[in-house]
């Protein structure tokens, strides 16, 4: 289950934080998308580090903006119990690379990415390896 793989210590934003407040926070926490919640804690978007160079190459300007001007508004999300397998087919058709994780009211409570994907991978290609010796 996506529960198994993802990240629970979820870092968010409001729609109202600037371009530069999650530019500053993904630079100092070392992350790539960040899920942009309302004052309930629903999801509203995505904004992701491409969003922002896309931004940025759009408009010189991007730098005055809010995020409910650049991010990635209605995200596709997840639940816990949602089979990994599900996730994946989620991110590969419809070409994105994260999903927010929501509990069963809607709030936010946690993040899967490609690279949790692919570390859930990396994993299952270990066990395989030490059971076929």
């Amino acid at each position: 289950e996506v529960a198994d793989i993802m990240t629970g210590k979820v870092v968010t934003l409001s729609p109202h934080h600037s371009f530069n407040d999650a530019t500053n926070l993904m630079n100092d926490r070392y992350f790539r998308h960040c899920v942009v919640v309302d004052g309930q804690r629903q999801a509203v978007g995505v904004i992701s580090d491409r969003d922002i160079l896309r931004a940025l190459a759009r408009n010189p300007n991007s730098r005055s903006k809010s995020l409910d001007q650049i991010m990635t508004p209605n995200p596709i999300t997840v639940k816990r119990n949602t089979p990994i397998v599900d996730a994946v087919s989620k991110i590969v058709s419809k070409r994105i690379n994260c999903l927010p994780v929501v509990e069963e009211d809607g709030t936010v409570c946690g993040i899967v990415t490609s690279t949790d994907l692919l570390k859930a991978y990396q994993q299952l290609l270990q066990l395989v390896q030490k059971q076929s010796r």
